[in-house]
């Protein structure tokens, strides 16, 4: 947690108010021997950082764009992959869910992610939805 967890266990904003610490976690990850940088965007969609004690003041786009500008100014020069992290939406229908999956794939789509993690899914619907969202968006682009 390092003194910066404001959004509750997850805090997506740290990219933007403190991305020198999250750069250091990447390259603590990569000197560990890691061979992809995942971005920190766990709960950085729309109805997540709206609950989170003031995270939705950045928004969806600058949290995931700095996200995954610091992995990749990492992963890339040590020859790691940089993996998307798709967040859940809690959203109880498909339309409104896929909407808040495509705000965060532009993002991915636009930084050239190499690969999507889509996890941590409390149903089995919206786990669906969102590799959904990811073949239409990112076409071609591996999901884990």
């Amino acid at each position: 947690k390092r003194g910066y967890v404001t959004a509750g266990k997850w805090t997506p904003e740290a990219v933007i108010e403190h991305p020198e610490a999250v750069r250091q976690l990447h390259r603590e990850f990569v000197r560990a021997g890691s061979d992809v940088c995942q971005t920190f965007t766990f709960y950085a969609s729309e109805d997540r950082i709206d609950r989170a004690h003031g995270a939705g003041k950045h928004g969806v786009y600058p949290i995931n764009k700095a996200a995954c500008e610091i992995a990749k100014e990492v992963a890339k020069p040590a020859g790691c992959l940089v993996a998307g992290g798709l967040s859940q939406t809690n959203c109880d229908d498909r339309d409104t869910a896929r909407a808040q999956f495509e705000e965060q794939l532009t993002v991915f789509k636009e930084q050239g992610v190499d690969v999507m993690f889509c996890e941590y899914f409390e149903r089995v619907e919206e786990a669906v939805w969102a590799v959904e969202a990811v073949k239409k968006c990112m076409p071609g682009t591996p999901i884990c």
